[in-house]
């Protein structure tokens, strides 16, 4: 049910997205504007799934660890901890520190949803990715990335973000278990690091077609140089910010011509 508000009533917003049904077709949007990335989604759940058997877990905390922490960043910052016996509390920090970025991330969306329940922004919110929020953002027509015009009703929103969102998931949760049940079959070699490169290269290729999107990741790499000696990993989360700083102001659209500026209109039928 909606929840009503102080004076008894119900957000319109909210009340408007219960009440429609699910709109696969915008479902259907999200999950095709990451099919170009789906091959290094997978890649990079495989290395990941690999590096955790490798790195002394046993394939049930594998599994484990891939159902109860969904980021692949956090687990490989965490696992070196783990495996020398570290104190809880300095792995809990470091995959907080990890994982600083999606602050950032929230922080971004946190418009989109504002009519919803809590329960299922947290839940959105829990499923929100790096490659996933670059789809939702949009694809234009030409293939390039573009920022989202945001006239989309809330109900078709949730949907394309779930669409994008769950398409990563399936692909990444996979790539992990093949990675955790392929482990013992793959020999020990300092090589296999290059392989979680290719596989992020693989993922942010398809996605610098666009102005904004190439500004992006030259704003967020020059800072990420500049700052990898930075503490706690502070490096990381200015990057983000100047990556996302930059696709915004690159993203911005002209105002459209104010009547005053206007050509005049054709008034003799001449063409």
């Amino acid at each position: 049910m909606s929840r009503p508000e102080a004076n008894g009533t119900t957000r319109p917003a909210e009340a408007a997205a219960e009440r429609q049904p699910f709109p696969w077709d915008a479902f259907a949007v999200g999950a095709r504007s990451m099919g170009s990335t789906a091959i290094g989604t997978f890649c990079w759940g495989l290395v990941t799934g690999v590096a955790l058997v490798k790195g002394g877990l046993s394939t049930s905390q594998a599994l484990g660890m891939l159902v109860l922490v969904y980021s692949g960043t956090a687990q490989l910052a965490a696992l070196p901890l783990m495996s020398a016996g570290a104190a809880l509390g300095a792995v809990w920090v470091t995959a907080l520190l990890a994982n600083l970025r999606f602050v950032v991330y929230s922080a971004v969306v946190a418009t989109e949803f504002r009519g919803l329940p809590l329960a299922r922004r947290l839940a959105l919110g829990w499923m929100t990715t790096d490659t996933a929020l670059a789809g939702y953002y949009g694809r234009g027509a030409g293939g390039g990335w573009e920022a989202s015009t945001g006239d989309e009703p809330l109900h078709m929103r949730e949907a394309r973000f779930l669409g994008t969102n769950l398409t990563v998931y399936a692909g990444w949760s996979l790539g992990s278990v093949v990675g955790v049940a392929l482990a013992g079959l793959i020999p020990d070699s300092p090589r296999i690091a290059y392989v979680g490169v290719l596989a992020i290269m693989a993922l942010i290729g398809p996605m610098l077609a666009a102005r904004a999107a190439l500004g992006a990741a030259l704003a967020a790499g020059t800072v990420a140089l500049i700052g990898r000696d930075w503490p706690w990993r502070m490096g990381m989360f200015a990057a983000i910010a100047a990556g996302i700083a930059a696709a915004v102001v690159l993203s911005r659209r002209p105002p459209p011509p104010s009547p005053s500026t206007a050509p005049p209109a054709d008034v003799g039928g001449r063409r």
